[in-house]
This record gives structure tokens, sequence and C-alpha cells, in this order.
């Protein structure tokens, strides 16, 4: 069967409905094979992924997710945050060339503290900002990629802090 789904703004997912998005996670969501998750290049913007993810709140399966050139914002981060905490098996997330900002990556990284994420990329998300202490670190986290972003020298010490550990000053 098929392990992995793929859409973009070449599938015209801008004639889905409101409700067409939100059932299509909760099936997703009570799938029990697919691994992998592609809706790319302007399949999403708020709207839409508010209401695919009111359907997807969970998964045991999907392994990576990639969201990138979407046209969501720190509101589109926000309708995720009950999914990626709920994704059991999530090792990779791309959510590149976004419009989430400082926010919505500050609430990303609180929101997969607990999670398995391995590898998240955040290129050209409009990151100038980063403030997470070590307790919100995701604890798997081994990737993380931040390129294209204008991540100012308070932000570089964030991540140099995180990067050293708890203790570190």
């Amino acid at each position: 069967g098929t392990t992995s789904f793929h859409a973009g703004s070449d599938d015209d997912t801008h004639y889905i409905s409101n409700e067409v998005w939100e059932q299509l996670g909760r099936d997703i969501s009570n799938n029990t094979h697919l691994t992998g998750l592609h809706l790319t290049e302007g399949a999403l913007n708020d709207r839409k992924i508010s209401f695919f993810f009111r359907g997807l709140t969970r998964s045991s399966t999907i392994k990576y997710m990639h969201l990138y050139e979407n046209e969501f914002s720190v509101a589109g981060v926000q309708s995720m945050v009950l999914f990626v905490q709920n994704a059991s098996n999530l090792t990779m997330l791309n959510l590149d060339a976004n419009t989430f900002e400082s926010e919505g990556f500050n609430a990303l990284m609180r929101a997969l503290r607990d999670s398995p994420i391995e590898s998240l990329s955040c290129d050209r998300c409009g990151i100038e900002s980063i403030d997470i202490d070590s307790e919100h670190i995701p604890k798997n986290l081994m990737q993380l990629q931040l390129c294209g972003n204008n991540i100012s020298t308070d932000g570089c010490r964030e991540i140099a802090k995180v990067l050293q550990g708890e203790d570190a000053t």
C-alpha cells in the first residue's frame, strides 16, 4: 500500500473545502500505514492548515513531514501544536520557506519538547530572535537547520547555550 501522501500547488489544493481538509486530517490520523506526508509549494495556508490539523491531531505511523514553501504564519504553527505533541514517531519535520517568524519558531520548539523529533528544518522562515531555554529544547533533536534567517546575536547565544547543555552559562 501507499506509505507517503504528496500534494502541492499543482494539485489544485486551493479548490479543497475546509471540511475536506479536516476530513483528510482525520483520515490520516486513523491511518495505520502512512509514514510520510508532503504538503508543499502552496498546498497550505493559515486557513487550510488550521482545518487540516483540526482533523490530524495524532499519528503513530508518520515519521517524516514536509510542509515547505507554503504560506502559513505563526497561526499555522499554532494549529499544528497538538499534532506534533501527539505524533509518537515523527522524527523529521521540514517547514522551510514559510512565514511564521520568531514567534512561530519559539512556539514550535516548546511544542516539540517531548517529541521524538530528530531533524527540524526552518530555513527562510523570517526568524530573527530565539527565546527558548534548555527545558524547552526537543530532547531528541540532532539536526536543526536555520539557513536564510536573520538571527540576532542574542538568538545565536540562545542556540549556543542550548547546544552546550543545561548547565552552560
